[in-house]
């Protein structure tokens, strides 16, 4: 069985997460719920095989590439650090949206 990775969700991702159901349930509470849900399921997914994903960004500084996985309409844009044996989530945008500029 493959190792298994821990997630950190950054500050930034959980607020994007919050603003995300903040804005949805102006309409829509339950809808606001079942999507925020079907995102924290993907993330879930990412402590065994975080590696399937699409790499999106990758530095010669950074050691950890950003990687991304579609939750439509949304991406989720993470990092897998072996050496702690988790998986960062760095962000949750629309795909709509330009990726970011910078990763932190």
């Amino acid at each position: 069985m493959p190792p298994s990775f821990h997630i950190i969700l950054s500050p930034e991702a959980a607020g994007d997460l919050e603003s995300l159901h903040e804005y949805i349930s102006n309409d829509s509470p339950h809808n606001a719920a079942m999507v925020v849900g079907r995102i924290l399921d993907a993330i879930a997914t990412l402590e065994i095989f975080p590696h399937r994903n699409v790499v999106e960004w990758k530095s010669g500084k950074i050691k950890d590439p950003v990687r991304s996985l579609p939750v439509k309409p949304y991406i989720i844009y993470f990092r897998v650090l072996e050496s702690q044996q988790a998986v960062r989530i760095l962000t949750v945008r629309h795909g709509a949206r330009r990726p970011p500029r910078r990763f932190n």
